[in-house]
């Protein structure tokens, strides 16, 4: 499948050698490879900046935690996680723990790159689940006791950002509807993730029937 960039991945590591096999399968899949030492630095980096996939080694401290992190965030909760594991590691502990792949320990090129392969699929849904469209479309919003209107500034298949003169409460269950131009208005449900004082917020999206869905996919698709 193209893509417009290059994959865009984090490597959370201590092994220099390590490091440096990981970051070269990765350009070869032709992916920039970013880099930081400890989970702490990961997750600051993480919580700014969409990523497509990030490889932990299980042995950096807090590792465990990163991915459990990563896992309850906004923007990279669906990212495609490779855990670096050694031999003596519980696999199913990792994989219950949030990481999608193993990769093992000492990491070698081609059974890397055969990861990424079967990872292709799964990180090219997720880009565009989360790719978001500038579109400024009326919506409506309504809670349990209030109703407003506002403008999406951007919608992708995850949320919208939207413009109103009253923010809500993150965490608020909203419903919604949206009109489309040339089109049937489309609802559904969803959650407010983010709210700004200037009455912005980021709604995710977590109801939505099949029908609407493929109404409002397509005639996205149509106008990008």
């Amino acid at each position: 499948m193209p893509i417009s960039h290059p994959w865009d991945f984090l490597i959370v590591c201590k092994d220099a050698g390590m490091h440096k096999t990981l970051a070269g399968a990765i350009h070869a899949f032709g992916g920039a490879a970013n880099y930081t030492s400890d989970a702490l630095s990961a997750l600051a980096y993480v919580t700014r900046r969409k990523l497509d996939g990030i490889f932990v080694d299980t042995r950096t401290e807090g590792a465990l935690n990163l991915v459990g992190n990563v896992r309850r965030g906004s923007s990279n909760r669906f990212t495609v996680v490779f855990a670096c594991a050694g031999d003596d590691e519980d696999v199913s502990r990792l994989l219950n723990a949030g990481a999608n792949f193993i990769v093992h320990k000492p990491p070698d090129r081609q059974e890397i790159a055969a990861v990424l392969k079967s990872a292709r699929q799964m990180m090219s849904a997720e880009r565009q689940r989360y790719s978001r469209h500038q579109l400024n479309l009326s919506v409506v919003l309504k809670t349990a006791d209030k109703e407003q209107k506002g403008i999406t500034s951007n919608i992708s298949r995850g949320g919208m950002a939207v413009r109103t003169r009253v923010s809500l409460k993150p965490g608020s269950a909203v419903q919604f509807v949206i009109d489309l131009p040339l089109a049937k208005p489309v609802q559904g449900r969803g959650e407010v993730a983010w709210a700004n004082t200037d009455g912005s917020m980021g709604i995710r999206f977590y109801m939505m029937g099949e029908e609407v869905k493929k109404t409002l996919w397509h005639w996205m698709e149509q106008r990008s």
